[in-house]
C-alpha cells in the first residue's frame, strides 16, 4: 500500500512539472513576439496596403517628423498578426490613404 502510494505521488508530481514547465514555455515565446515595427518606403500613400513596399525595422525606428497623409512606420503586436499583411488585412482599410490614420502607424507628410 504504502509503495503504490508513493508511486502514485510521483505520478502526479511529475505530471504537474510538465504542465508547469510547458506552460512556461509558452508564456516565454508569447513574449518574446511582442511588438515588431515596419518603416514605408515609399513617398506617397499609393501602395500603402502592400506589405512588400513595406521594411521590417531593426534597432530603433526613424522619427517621422511632422505628422501628414503618408504612413511612416506602423507598430503592431506579432503575438496577434504573425505578418504585416494579415495586420493591413485585419484593418479592413478601403484605400491606401486609409492606412496613414489606421491603428498603430505614424503618419508623416
Amino acid at each position: 500500500m504504502k509503495k503504490s502510494f508513493k508511486a502514485a505521488l510521483m505520478v502526479v508530481l511529475c505530471a504537474g512539472g510538465l504542465t508547469a514547465a510547458f506552460a512556461f514555455t509558452k508564456a516565454a515565446s508569447v513574449q518574446k513576439a511582442g511588438l515588431i515595427a515596419y518603416t514605408y518606403n515609399l513617398g506617397t500613400s499609393t501602395g500603402a496596403r502592400n506589405a512588400s513596399n513595406w521594411t521590417l525595422a531593426t534597432g530603433s525606428t526613424p522619427s517621422c517628423g511632422a505628422a501628414g497623409s503618408v504612413p511612416c512606420k506602423v507598430v503592431f503586436d506579432a503575438s496577434v498578426y504573425p505578418t504585416l499583411q494579415d495586420y493591413i488585412n485585419d484593418q479592413g482599410f478601403i484605400s491606401d490613404a486609409e492606412v496613414a490614420y489606421g491603428p498603430g502607424v505614424v503618419s508623416k507628410q
